[in-house]
């Protein structure tokens, strides 16, 4: 990814106001982040535990059960036309978000943990994402002189992926 593009905050860290992100691998070298107001957990699951659905898009995984409650799983790699989440014979990490009432969860390649960016932080300088991939993204940011992808969990659960439920 091209980092040039994107500015450096001047800010001081007395000075941040932001909100805090979960960060996590995209694909193998794609790194990206969800708002963590969105996020309700992080499993590690088979796929083999998960059930398939029929006519769906090749994106949904199938159905999860957690917490008492049945969501879809999808690969959000596969979704954003940026890879697959690949072998289904290991287990993989999902992040299940919720934005109102719906809830599903995304398999990710590995999870690094929570951040924080200030407002300023997040840009809108996209030229270098697949254009798929733009529809579902609020920007990037550049922290410690790598290009996070910003996900935009509202967008994708309002997508045409999840109109067939």
């Amino acid at each position: 990814m091209n980092a040039s593009a994107l500015t450096l905050s001047s800010q001081s860290p007395a000075q941040v106001t932001g909100q805090a992100y979960l960060k996590f691998q995209l694909g193998e070298k794609i790194p990206a982040i969800v708002p963590i107001h969105y996020v309700r957990e992080v499993v590690s699951v088979s796929l083999k535990r998960l059930s398939p659905m029929p006519n769906m898009s090749d994106s949904v995984l199938g159905l999860i059960y957690r917490n008492g409650q049945v969501i879809w799983a999808i690969d959000i790699a596969r979704f954003l036309k940026v890879g697959e989440i690949g072998a289904p014979t290991r287990d993989h990490d999902f992040i299940v978000l919720r934005v109102g009432a719906a809830a599903f969860a995304i398999a990710v390649h590995q999870v690094h943990g929570a951040i924080w960016l200030s407002a300023n932080e997040v840009q809108q300088s996209l030229g270098y994402a697949h254009s798929t991939a733009m529809s579902y993204l609020n920007g990037c940011a550049l922290k410690n002189q790598e290009v996070l992808l910003v996900l935009d969990v509202e967008a994708i659960v309002q997508s045409s992926a999840f109109q067939n439920r």
